[in-house]
């Protein structure tokens, strides 16, 4: 039988679950931070279909969810106690596809670097991202950037996205990418990984701590930021041809290289792979 302990904490995780499963993912609606998600994940939300696999509470999701937002908000003031400001953050800004699906987003901010500093004078969009180990040590490199693909989507949309925000009445209508920072010119993305555990690679006598933190900046190529919009176009298409997108290939960045196709991280796995009937009458339909 399992300790008091362990019996107390499965209660805190419960509770802290509740409010990861009680919504589901919500109403489907297209936005910025799905532009790398999986199609047939997406259309299937878009149909209205709950989740058939729902994070277990031993898995703290919700901890997870929130640390996030923690990490987010302490980067952003390390980021300005060291003279980086950050304006705009939680900008609303839309994106259009081109068959006129309208994506919302919000950046986390307008990274503006000093002159003085490596990538200095120019102002970026800035997204930042909280990266367990495995993902820290794909993306750190002193050498070279090299941020996370999905996480280029998502900054490139935003970069071409247009603002539509009422904190912001004097900036709506502008693509954010042409925004005048006095000083700076655009510089592309911005993205600040922060390890939410001792980052280290390596093993036993060799293994070494790497830095906490990792910047990783990159180009932004405009016409491709319009096309990573066209997933939304795909959705909406095949919800009204009452269809589904076939499965991702295993090698997809979408299914993680295949990991993400199970029910420990795709929410709706069992109803895809057509283990379990669909609740939503408009699925069973497509099924």
């Amino acid at each position: 039988m399992k300790h008091e302990g362990t019996q107390l904490a499965q209660i805190v995780l419960e509770y802290s679950n509740q409010a990861a499963v009680t919504d589901n993912d919500g109403e489907y609606y297209p936005r910025v931070s799905a532009v790398a998600r999986c199609p047939r994940d997406m259309a299937m939300h878009r149909y209205g279909e709950p989740w058939s696999d729902p994070p277990a509470a031993s898995w703290g999701s919700q901890f997870r969810f929130d640390l996030g937002y923690d990490t987010e908000e302490r980067m952003i003031v390390a980021m300005e106690n060291a003279g980086i400001r950050v304006l705009c953050q939680q900008l609303t800004v839309e994106a259009t596809s081109k068959e006129g699906i309208v994506v919302t987003g919000h950046l986390d901010g307008i990274a503006v670097v000093p002159d003085e500093y490596p990538h200095g004078g120019k102002w970026y969009v800035l997204d930042v991202k909280s990266a367990g180990p495995y993902m820290y040590r794909r993306v750190y490199d002193p050498e070279v950037s090299k941020p996370k693909h999905e996480h280029v989507k998502q900054i490139s949309v935003y970069a071409n996205s247009i603002i539509n925000d009422p904190k912001e009445p004097e900036l709506n209508g502008t693509r954010v990418c042409d925004l005048n920072v006095h000083g700076y010119e655009f510089g592309g993305g911005l993205i600040a990984y922060v390890s939410i555990d001792r980052p280290t690679k390596g093993f036993g006598d060799k293994k070494e701590d790497l830095p906490k933190v990792h910047f990783c900046q990159f180009d932004i190529d405009m016409e491709e930021a319009e096309m990573y919009l066209d997933v939304f176009d795909d959705v909406e298409r095949h919800y009204k041809e009452r269809t589904l997108p076939e499965y991702p290939h295993p090698k997809d960045d979408v299914v993680w290289g295949g990991t993400r196709c199970s029910t420990r991280w795709c929410s709706r796995y069992r109803v895809c792979q057509g283990l379990v009937e669909p609740q939503s009458k408009e699925l069973k339909e497509v099924f």
